[in-house]
């Protein structure tokens, strides 16, 4: 949001924005609008697992917690630790609710679109819906806020599907969501943690809208803003001092003295900034900052081992007061929502609620840093028995791993068991070794149960705790896997793994009904299978072994879908987009197309494109029949001045089947 050090998430959606201002000067096309869908998209899988890796450290709390009360620690210990655990609670709940408020903000813009009689306060109480009793405790509301929440999720869930706001797709790129019941529908959910979510917005129907952002977030005038824009803008700043607050604000013991003392932090003592448009903006904000952190640490305010997070989440949470747009200044409300693609102002809400999460990580990392109590990773002790596998062949054995959850790799383990025992009465088999050795388990075909016991010490005092595995012994069987993906591409060598076990190698044969398929492994142990009919949506790939009386038997028939291959994403000076300076775009000479970071290694070459520039106010067009730009264009790029956009388009591609043919999407690069 703010200066400083940009992450690489920051720099894709800072690219959103600047293909967002060189759509709004240029008729927008679907292609761009969806880019925008798939870029919401990206950033809303990338929060779910932030929110996971910030559910993560809080159990950090809970763990030291349950080490401290199974030890005996003194009374005055645990409740220094309950009292950062409180901190970190009063974090996450203040953060789900900034995130909710943006996705609520999202949600009544995207209904809203369809439905102008949609209000904000329909979206009150909903996180509560599915919220689970521990949370719901913990975030100080009771079942009326579950109940309030549940009556306004099921009549948006009703408002949602019966407007056909979102056509379910299959192949989306938020995925297939499974979930029914009353509150089922295609456009959110929320989940028993509280936080609600937007799904895939590829079968939105009202993409392109633009009113709606402008009406709701941004407003008739810079002097009149929109309501929820600028309670939007002032949330986001209550978020970021309270934030602040709770972390910089806690007791300490004066190192000179021993008295305990609070530490206070203003934070109305830096003023948001004006601009964050250049670099050098930005640098002199941080450094604004840095100088204030600093004096603070001298006279006490803050703690010293606080000081780099508090302004990291200061900078990162920083609304600019305003944006250039076209060389006016903009409210900064306005230059994110003012005629902006309804989509594309879900993208940037939605970044915004990435960068709230971020940040909570920082914040939720310094008080577990002051927890300090050494202890295992557990919060109980529990048996555990488990393996790689629970079947094995005929003459394999399978390795077995039993010890407890919480354990010292240098500690020896001790353990008995009995196979096909349950009541004990044989004669035990013992074993000795480190924690986490295996034991080697084999038997007829069939399946087995193992019932054993482990030695656990608990305060000193040997205890023995039990534990149970059941595993199965089968005959010999094979499976198929693809290498590259669970399909076969068309026209491409696709390697086939194939596995046979109880069966001489020499002895299996694969062989394939709609493709060709090598009759030998290659040297890694791969079959290629070719795909050529286009008109082919699945083939079957048949495996037999020939056993020792020399009869053939099919071990298994499975099929494979079939695919065209992926298109590649056109590169000017390794760049897919984004900015260039002049200087650089004058050295480039070739246009590349490559898979990125797809498993396929598949070479493209493209065999011609077109370069789109505005000169004079024109727009002049040029064509390469080859890779390479041709002198022509290379001058014209010189004309270009900064601030002006190259855009490559018409880009022609061969790829294995070597027929060349057009990309979709083309390149944009702006001039700095």
């Amino acid at each position: 949001m703010g200066g400083g050090k940009e992450t690489p998430r920051q720099k894709m959606v800072g690219l959103m924005y600047l293909v967002l201002m060189a759509l709004l000067a240029m008729n927008v096309s679907k292609e761009i609008i969806n880019a925008f869908v798939t870029l919401n998209n990206k950033i809303e899988k990338s929060i779910k697992q932030t929110e996971d890796y910030n559910q993560n450290i809080n159990e950090v709390f809970d763990i030291s917690l349950a080490t401290l009360k199974s030890t005996g620690a003194a009374p005055k210990e645990i409740a220094r630790v309950e009292a950062h655990k409180k901190t970190n609670d009063e974090v996450i709940n203040l953060t789900r609710d900034m995130c909710n408020d943006l996705v609520k903000r999202n949600l009544y813009l995207l209904i809203s679109a369809a439905d102008a009689s949609t209000t904000f306060e329909d979206f009150e109480d909903i996180e509560y819906a599915n919220m689970n009793e521990a949370v719901l405790k913990n975030s100080g509301k009771d079942e009326s806020a579950k109940s309030s929440g549940q009556s306004k999720i099921k009549a948006l869930a009703d408002k949602v599907n019966s407007l056909g706001l979102v056509v379910h797709e299959d192949h989306g790129e938020g995925g297939h969501h499974e979930e029914e019941g009353e509150y089922h529908n295609n456009l959110f959910d929320v989940d028993e943690l509280g936080y609600i979510h937007i799904k895939d917005l590829s079968g939105y129907s009202k993409k392109d809208d633009y009113d709606t952002p402008t009406r709701l977030l941004a407003g008739e005038s810079f002097e009149m803003i929109a309501p929820e824009g600028l309670h939007m803008m002032e949330n986001l700043i209550h978020y970021r001092n309270d934030l602040i607050s709770l972390i910089a604000n806690h007791e300490y013991t004066d190192k000179k003295t021993g008295e305990i003392k609070t530490y206070e932090f203003d934070t109305s003592m830096i003023a948001d900034p004006e601009f964050l448009i250049t670099e050098q903006d930005e640098n002199a904000f941080t450094t604004l900052v840095d100088s204030v952190m600093d004096i603070q640490v001298k006279e006490g305010k803050i703690g010293p081992e606080d000081k780099d997070v508090i302004r990291d989440i200061f900078v990162r949470m920083t609304i600019p007061q305003k944006v250039m747009n076209h060389g006016e200044e903009y409210p900064w409300i306005f230059g994110q929502f003012d005629h902006a693609p309804i989509v594309a102002a879900s993208a940037v809400m939605t970044s915004v609620r990435s960068d709230v999460l971020q940040v909570q990580t920082l914040a939720s990392q310094l008080i577990a840093s002051r927890v300090k109590v050494q202890s295992f990773n557990f919060n109980k002790i529990d048996p555990l028995a488990f393996s790689s596998t629970s079947y094995i062949n005929q003459g394999d054995s399978l390795g077995l791993k039993v010890m407890i959850a919480a354990y010292d790799s240098t500690e020896a383990m001790e353990l008995k068991y009995w196979i096909d025992d349950t009541t004990k009465t044989s004669e035990a088999i013992e074993f000795t070794g480190k924690a986490g050795e295996e034991v080697r388990l084999s038997g007829g075909v069939g399946d087995h149960v193992l019932v054993g016991e482990i030695a656990v010490e608990e305060k000193g005092v040997k205890k023995w705790k039990p534990w149970k595995f059941n595993y199965s012994v089968g005959a010999p069987n094979a499976a198929i896997s693809a290498a590259d993906l669970q399909v076969l591409y068309l026209g491409w060598k696709n390697k086939i793994k194939v596995s046979a076990s109880g069966y001489n190698p020499e002895k299996v044969k694969v062989s394939c009904k709609g493709c060709s398929i090598t009759s030998k492994p290659d040297k890694d142990g791969n079959y290629i299978a070719t795909v050529s009919n286009p008109r082919l949506k699945e083939v079957q790939i048949i495996v037999t072994g020939q056993d020792d009386t020399g009869k053939n038997n099919e071990l298994t028939n499975e099929k494979f879908r079939v695919f065209p291959l992926p298109d590649p994403t056109p590169e000017f000076g390794g760049q897919s987009g984004g900015r260039m300076t002049k200087a650089n775009a004058k050295r480039f000479s070739v246009i590349k197309a490559k898979l990125g970071n797809s498993p396929l290694n598949v070479t493209y070459e493209v065999k011609g494109f077109m370069l789109n520039v505005i000169k004079g106010g024109s727009p002049v067009s040029l064509t390469s029949k080859s890779n390479r730009l041709t002198p022509k264009m290379k001058a014209l790029i010189g004309t270009v001045p900064k601030g002006g956009n190259l855009t490559f388009s018409d880009i022609m591609v061969k790829g294995p089947s070597g027929s060349p043919y057009p990309l979709k999407g083309g390149i944009i690069i702006k001039l700095q």
